[in-house]
């Protein structure tokens, strides 16, 4: 008998950004909204493209944000791995 193994796997996204560009604002303690904002870049073969990850300043400008209070990177892998996206996540007001 032959049997077989079945690996999955599951991964989130960590900001509403990578959700289709959808970015709600949500409130803090003073009332005061939140914004987010994200900015990407790919790279391909590990050697072709701008950057890595896209500078705060980039993320921050998408978003309207002008005081940053949160930054996150995430990266996610392409294709057979020919390629690596590469996201910088940003929150504030």
């Amino acid at each position: 008998m032959i049997g077989g193994l079945i690996i999955t796997g599951c991964a989130s996204a960590p900001a509403a950004g990578l959700l289709g560009g959808f970015s709600p604002a949500l409130s803090n303690v003073n009332g005061e909204s939140t914004k987010f904002g994200e900015a990407s870049s790919t790279v391909w073969f590990g050697v072709f493209g701008e950057y890595t990850y896209p500078p705060i300043q980039k993320a921050a400008q998408a978003g309207g944000i002008t005081k940053i209070a949160t930054v996150e990177y995430y990266s996610k892998p392409g294709f057979l791995g020919l390629s690596t996206e590469f996201f910088t996540i940003v929150s504030g007001e």
